[in-house]
């Protein structure tokens, strides 16, 4: 029979069969005996869970999540360790490390759980010291010369004090091979949690938790591909780049993408060039303690104060347009802080004889951020008409108001070459971020019979923002005064725009030159000349109101007699969730608002155990209407320069569905299987066209409601089978988990859905399905488990992350999964 599995969803220990919730839950022995290390592992196991990890993790659930990591994006799925809510999940926490349980809460989670969690929540808690046999050690083997060691110990320091060690280290080369010579996609992680559980006295304890996690590895590097002929970088503004020797056919920016395109390379080779920085690094601490005070039978006050400390470490490239010459980067610099302070005070209780269960509380946050990031470009080229007009358009200038400067630029058989910084050439903000959140939550569930319960809650919460950006764009003039200083034959000739007249020819290659003269002159990460900081600075209030609404009716025993189902429980559910709105900057314009999300739910579940308790068998069908969600996407500023933003939508729908199945046919053998199906529109999604922004600099209103969601794929299912043999002195257990994910749209602006729409798999990472298999060997007699596994069985090719840009960039850059990984782990407990 299946055993009894106990969450917190709603603050206190319940059922998981008696609980309201969509929640999906694993004990540690769980997680190891399917092989989950880190939570994206989660995301084969959970249905409607989808997580990438690159450079931050990106955490999806019923396809609502942030796909950026950036230090001004809130994330849509929080995170909690042993009820200390981390806002920056970007660090190792999310590895399974030391974890007696993890609880995938779906849909929103607005009123006990709070903001930025319109998607749901990961619920991690700690093996706690002073449990029975709870010591290890464990080390694994594996490929790409793997090493992973971890292990966890109790140190008893009095009857009333127990404390606990646990160390992690895990270590791998990339798989990744590029061919300047580094390998992508590794790992070298250290972490060490220690804690403490303290008796004051038998109503009162203390759990405290010091957590360190130490990040120097690499991500992955990518492959590109051009989906758009049309857009603005390759032939939209009719521009040339280094390497374009003839006007008259343009292809150095083409070349450089498909140089670095899959077909062109071997597998598991890339080919982004020098200027790549595919460095993660990062180091965490977290402080937190626990008071809990049992003031009674019926009362329990719980406080919880956390502190967060992180740094991460440039350079570390963000963005570029897929090739491995510096054409565009994009880039975070020097350390970045992320600080934040937690506390929250909860009482739960019991009252009018156990007729009411509540949860109220209030909770206060104070984070700050800041990040130094850096967009580059290179100088570029072209025909003197088509330039000028260029410009003149952008700025609104009649074009025969320019005819004396054309006429100085032409020669024999046409016009000189031009050579400019038309694109930003350097760009770097200094962005600071300082907030405070404050709450007051509850919840109460009225017993209404033994059977039937109602519940209700609301939170208030108040967001208040305060951003601070310091921009300091190149210099161009400077610029115009360097490259002429160094080749005479550059000729200023608009050098507010880095414009230069070459008396030469195209075939000399002139950007070429201009670029290595700049490069030369600045050869640091920044590349060019600033101007001094303009400071822009924004303040925001958001204020929301969560409510939630649950009912729940589990059905009499008496009414399930003689049949094969053991307990049925039906519920309803209406609940809200908030994601707090945010500053950022957009080009010369500085510093913009983004306004909050709002997630309206409503769902209905059935949870069943059946067959003497050997089946579960768990439904949810949901219905969900999100406003404002929050999209990145590719915008001018005043200055018609292109500038990566974020937008609200105005309006959309996800409806889907969710089924859990859980099966032991026997004592020996055990089957799982898991299938999701959302399906996501916009209602109300508009945005303007990018080609005419940028060339006039007007404003053409574009409807995106058609499109589909990004990241996120409709449909995922996954099976397990387990079975045990066992002998007089050893139990084996092989185990094979399949997962399938379907196609995903990979768009990220409004040319990308055209180009889908003509050929649909263009810009979609393609459905996969994955084979896992383990099989474990356990010696009672010496606690001992030695376990062989295998990842990735078939050696699937598959995407665990891209980006189209077929509006600006015009390319398609996809990042590859996990090839097959094979090793041996050993665990020893004591």
């Amino acid at each position: 029979m299946l055993e009894e599995i106990l969450v917190t969803a709603r603050k206190r220990s319940e059922n998981i069969q008696e609980t309201p919730v969509a929640i999906t839950a694993f004990s540690g022995d769980a997680l190891r005996a399917q092989g989950i290390l880190t939570a994206q592992d989660l995301a084969k196991s959970v249905p409607s869970l989808q997580i990438n990890d690159s450079t931050a993790p990106q955490i999806f659930i019923r396809g609502i999540g942030q796909r950026a990591g950036l230090a001004r994006f809130d994330p849509s799925v929080s995170v909690y360790l042993d009820g200390i809510f981390i806002p920056r999940p970007d660090g190792q926490l999310l590895d399974t490390i030391d974890i007696e349980s993890v609880q995938v809460l779906r849909g929103p989670q607005g009123t006990l759980f709070g903001k930025n969690n319109t998607g749901g929540a990961l619920v991690f808690s700690l093996v706690k010291p002073g449990g029975e046999g709870n010591d290890y050690v464990e080390g694994a083997l594996g490929s790409y010369s793997e090493q992973r060691f971890r292990a966890g110990f109790d140190i008893p320091i009095t009857d009333k004090l127990n404390s606990r060690l646990a160390i992690s280290s895990q270590r791998r080369d990339g798989f990744l091979h590029d061919i300047s010579g580094v390998e992508n996609q590794s790992l070298d992680r250290l972490s060490f949690i220690f804690q403490t559980d303290w008796m004051l006295s038998d109503s009162v304890s203390i759990d405290s938790l010091a957590y360190f996690g130490k990040i120097r590895e690499r991500y992955p590097s990518y492959h590109c591909k051009i989906v758009n002929d049309d857009a603005l970088f390759v032939n939209g503004l009719g521009i040339l780049w280094a390497g374009d020797t003839d006007p008259s056919n343009p292809h150095a920016y083409k070349d450089n993408c498909n140089a670095n395109s899959r077909d062109a390379l071997k597998d598991l080779n890339t080919n982004q060039g020098d200027s790549q920085r595919q460095k993660k690094a990062q180091d965490v601490m977290l402080l937190a303690s626990t008071l809990n005070w049992q003031i009674s039978e019926d009362y329990n006050l719980k406080a919880i104060l956390g502190y967060r400390d992180a740094t991460k470490i440039g350079p570390q490239t963000q963005a570029d347009e897929g090739g491995p010459k510096s054409y565009f980067r994009g880039m975070v610099l020097g350390d970045n802080e992320q600080e934040s302070l937690t506390a929250e005070l909860q009482l739960n209780g019991s009252t009018f004889d156990g007729g009411v269960d509540f949860t109220t509380g209030l909770f206060v946050q104070s984070e700050f951020k800041s990040e130094t990031f850096l967009t580059s470009n290179e100088l570029i080229g072209a025909e003197a008409v088509p330039f000028i007009a260029l410009a003149a358009g952008q700025s609104g200038v009649d074009v025969s108001a320019l005819n004396g400067l054309l006429d100085a630029l032409s020669v024999p058989g046409g016009t000189l070459p031009v050579v400019a910084g038309a694109l930003p050439v350097s760009t770097l903000q200094d962005f600071e971020i300082e907030g405070e959140t404050y709450a007051i939550f509850s919840q109460a569930t009225w017993h209404i019979t033994d059977n039937l319960e109602f519940t209700f809650g609301g939170r208030y919460t108040e967001e208040v923002r305060r951003s601070d950006l310091f921009t300091q764009t190149a210099n161009l003039e400077e610029i115009s005064s360097v490259i002429s200083a160094a080749n005479p034959r550059f000729v200023p000739v608009l050098p507010s725009l880095g414009a230069f007249a070459y008396l030469g020819s195209w075939a000399e290659d002139p950007i070429q030159i201009a670029n290595d003269i700049l490069r030369n002159a600045y050869p640091g990460e920044i590349g060019a000349p600033l101007n001094p900081a303009v400071k822009d600075e924004l303040d925001s209030v958001f204020r929301e109101f969560t409510p939630m609404t649950s009912l729940a009716w589990v059905i009499p025993e008496q009414w399930l007699f003689d049949s094969p189902v053991n307990s049925m429980m039906m519920y309803g559910t209406w609940s809200n969730g908030f994601k707090s709105g945010f500053q950022e900057p957009f080009g010369v314009d500085g510093l913009i608002e983004v306004a909050p999300e709002r997630l309206e739910n409503r769902e209905i579940g059935l949870k069943i155990d059946a067959f003497d308790n050997s089946l579960r068998l768990n439904i949810a069908l949901y219905s969900m209407i999100f406003e404002n969600m929050q999209l990145i996407t590719v915008s001018v500023d005043s200055a018609n320069t292109l500038v990566v933003s974020s937008q609200n939508a105005g309006e959309s729908m996800i409806e889907g569905g969710e089924l859990e199945l859980l099966w032991l046919p026997t004592e020996n053998l055990m089957f799982s299987f898991n299938y999701s199906n959302n399906n996501y529109r916009f209602i109300e999604f508009d945005d303007f066209d990018l080609a005419e922004l940028a060339l006039k600099g007007q404003k053409v209103p574009v409807d995106r409601s058609d499109e589909d969601f990004a990241v996120s794929p409709e449909v995922t299912a996954a099976f397990g089978a387990q079975y045990t043999f066992i002998t007089q002195n050893s139990v084996f257990t092989p185990r094979l988990d399949v997962s399938y994910k379907s196609e995903v749209y990979m768009g990220l602006d409004d040319a990308s859905w055209d180009v889908a729409k003509r050929d649909p798999g263009s810009i979609y990472a393609k459905a996969t399905t994955l084979v896992d298999a383990r099989f474990s060997w356990f010696m009672p007699d010496r606690d001992l488990t030695i376990s062989a596994y295998i990842k990735n069985l078939t050696d699937k090719r598959y995407d665990i992350g891209a980006v189209a840009t077929a509006s600006s960039l015009g390319t398609y850059v996809q990042v590859l999964g996990e090839p097959r990984m094979f090793g041996i782990e050993a665990r020893q407990t004591f």
